[in-house]
């Protein structure tokens, strides 16, 4: 039987260190596209998900652990807002990816139009 310890949460999940880890999870995936529209409310952002207001609370700590959200407290309330520029990471590797399949297609183009 193989046990994995090392890299996981005491939960079992792997631990989330990152943005890439953060947007892994379908759930954190979408509070992301909810955030990106501006600041919202856990109760907000709970809205019409298929998981309790807790578990988007943990998602969204998770998130805030890492550095991709912010908070802000107004009396009994809590505000989150996604922090864009701690997804450059994600960006830089979209972008190294989006140049590897330009220059593919570039070559196969230029490639073709060489045939007879």
């Amino acid at each position: 039987m193989l046990t994995y310890s090392a890299g996981m949460a005491s939960s079992g999940a792997p631990n989330v260190e990152d943005a890439f880890g953060v947007i892994s999870h379908p759930l954190r995936r979408t509070l992301l596209e909810r955030l990106a529209g501006g600041e919202s409310r856990v109760t907000e952002l709970a809205a019409r998900l298929p998981v309790s207001r807790p578990a988007v609370s943990q998602h969204l700590r998770l998130m805030l652990d890492v550095g991709i959200v912010a908070e802000r407290r107004d009396g009994r309330d809590r505000y989150y807002s996604l922090r864009r520029d701690r997804l450059e990471e994600v960006d830089r590797w979209l972008a190294r990816l989006d140049d590897f399949w330009a220059s593919g297609l570039r070559r196969l183009g230029e490639h073709l139009d060489a045939r007879p």
